[in-house]
């Protein structure tokens, strides 16, 4: 029962050209156990072709506009404003909560950057950084995980949906989870 809940939870990913998800090799994936737990409730409980349920999280692949946006939106938020940033490669977490998309991520200077935009992104500044993007808003930067970071990984960040942060391993690389 299990396999077909998750094979029927696959066969429901979006990877057509339009949708916001095509697969750049940064970005993590949900294991299947994460993958059943997308649905906020029981697997056997969804049919293909359903309207989601309320309280649907899932896990998305981000593509490079998503990433753009959410680096603009650090970057002019910032103070100083940042223009020579990027999200440190397997550092990006993406998602989607009852239509409400979230991301996170840390940011590292990029060539050209200036002494002032190198120390901004130092310490605090490196961080996992925390976007959401209500319907018809934009990215906006919520919140920071802090320096150092809180061990639960984004299962602290408030602003983060549970369901999500458990779907993003609570943004935890593989070696800070031992």
């Amino acid at each position: 029962m299990t396999a077909a809940a998750v094979a029927l939870l696959t066969s429901c990913t979006p990877n057509s050209a339009t949708a916001r998800s095509s697969p750049p090799p940064t970005t993590r994936t949900p294991s299947p156990a994460a993958s059943a737990a997308a649905v906020g409730g029981s697997a056997g409980h969804t049919t293909a072709g359903s309207p989601p349920r309320t309280g649907t999280c899932r896990s998305l692949l981000a593509t490079p506009t998503v990433k753009a946006d959410v680096t603009a939106a650090y970057g002019s938020q910032a103070q100083p404003p940042l223009r020579h940033l990027a999200p440190v490669q397997g550092t990006f977490y993406y998602g989607s909560c009852d239509g409400v998309r979230y991301a996170g991520t840390r940011f590292r200077p990029t060539a050209g950057s200036t002494v002032a935009e190198q120390v901004a992104l130092q310490d605090d500044g490196a961080a996992m950084k925390y976007f959401t993007d209500r319907p018809g808003t934009g990215w906006r930067y919520v919140a920071s995980a802090g320096f150092p970071a809180d061990p639960r990984g984004c299962a602290a960040v408030p602003r983060i949906p549970a369901r999500l942060a458990a779907l993003w391993n609570d943004c935890r690389s593989p070696s800070e989870q031992q």
